[in-house]
């Protein structure tokens, strides 16, 4: 089984995309595994913040689907048919060499930088409340999001002025 920054097995040439149940992705991967089916799920991390915590979660790139070898999967006598219950199609490309290259492209890509994907508290218009730091108290419109900085731009009224300050997403709540 081949999950994440992994390289794609070099001996499979023949990969197909087997659609799963939503949040199945990894459970199946898994399982087929176990089966001797070479898989391959490209993996990205996901951070999110809920009430001043910080979660990272490894998470699917392409949610609801599992990359694997047609042949082993297809002639595989191991697989129950409960685990082949999970999977609602398979999927096999149009062209099997360039489904190949592009999912060595995406292990490639992956093997060389980490992929993240990060939630940022609210969106551009919507009013929110500081509720720590120096402006603990006021209330502001966002403006921008910073993302990889994990920074929000606000415009408040302070002192009679309009001003827009940065203000990290752990300090804010909804209005």
């Amino acid at each position: 089984m081949t999950m994440g920054m992994a390289p794609i097995p070099d001996h499979v040439r023949r990969w197909v995309a087997l659609r799963t149940s939503a949040r199945w992705e990894k459970q199946l991967a898994a399982l087929l595994g176990r089966c001797n089916v070479p898989v391959y799920l490209p993996l990205m991390t996901k951070l999110s913040v809920y009430r001043s915590k910080r979660r990272a979660a490894e998470v699917p790139i392409f949610p609801g689907y599992v990359f694997c070898s047609e042949d082993d999967y297809r002639g595989n006598r191991a697989i129950s048919p409960t685990i082949r219950n999970r999977v609602a199609q398979i999927l096999p490309p149009s062209n099997y060499d360039e489904l190949r290259r592009e999912l060595q492209g995406i292990s490639e890509f992956l093997a060389s930088r980490e992929l993240v994907q990060e939630r940022v508290y609210g969106r551009p218009g919507d009013t929110v409340r500081i509720i720590r730091g120096p402006f603990a108290g006021e209330v502001g419109t966002i403006c921008r999001l910073k993302p990889g900085r994990r920074q929000i731009v606000l415009t408040i009224s302070f002192l009679g002025a309009r001003l827009e300050v940065d203000i990290e997403e752990h300090l804010l709540q909804k209005a």
